[in-house]
């Protein structure tokens, strides 16, 4: 098998990220094409100390900031990553957001495909990381739209109160967005704007919002042979 072709998509929590990786994975297919989530190597709970694993979820989220490539176990993303470029099947972990830990004993076995695209806020932080990738992508998307489509998810889909979505938002993410996540945009492959007037709700875009997304990054793939006309 040759080396696997490397995507890198990174952007602010809310930003799109993951509609894009979703839309090239449905575009490429699932035989060709594999996705690896930065999430999922969020540190368990064991590791901030005896006392966190009786924390409860809003202790967590008071005490750890999760936007700081601290709170994921970077090395572990790296090994596994430098694993599938390699050939080689890896282990991965499964976090639980509702409940801020890692799944105690159980991975999700991903074998290597020939294109690998690797999602996250942290992808791009480190310059070792950054140097593995055949395609880096940053995808742009304004602060109050990235806010509103956090909410929306973190209420809806993870549980939350809004006054711990807001809280955690000040506390931590706004500024670490700016001193670990956006730098990278400056350094990208290709800048992605997302101003989000073709979704059809928030963070639910349609076709026409897909496909606009996508629509750089294709065309890239197209002129390195990685898919066909």
């Amino acid at each position: 098998m040759a080396a696997p072709y490397l995507i890198a998509i990174t952007g602010g929590s809310g930003s799109g990220k993951t509609t894009l990786a979703r839309v090239l994975i449905e575009r490429l297919g699932a035989e060709r094409a594999l996705l690896l989530g930065e999430d999922n190597y969020y540190r368990p709970r064991i590791d901030y100390g005896p006392e966190a694993p009786g924390w409860t979820a809003a202790q967590m989220e008071q005490k750890i900031n999760f936007d700081d490539p601290a709170s994921k176990d970077m090395a572990l993303f790296e090994t596994h990553l430098r694993d599938l470029q390699a050939g080689r099947s890896i282990e991965q972990p499964i976090y639980d957001f509702a409940t801020h830990d890692r799944v105690d004993g159980e991975t999700r076995k991903l074998p290597p495909k020939p294109v690998i695209i690797v999602e996250g806020v942290h992808v791009l932080s480190d310059q070792a990381l950054f140097d593995l990738f055949d395609l880096t992508v940053f995808v742009d998307t304004p602060d109050d739209l990235r806010l509103a489509r956090r909410i929306a998810r973190d209420v809806a889909e993870r549980g939350r109160a809004l006054d711990r979505v807001l809280a955690q938002y000040l506390n931590f993410v706004r500024a670490a967005h700016h001193r670990f996540t956006e730098p990278a945009k400056f350094r990208c492959d290709i800048v992605v704007k997302d101003e989000g007037p073709l979704a059809s709700a928030v963070g639910v875009p349609g076709p026409a919002a897909e496909a606009r997304l996508a629509a750089a990054v294709w065309a890239r793939l197209l002129a390195d042979g990685i898919v066909s006309p």
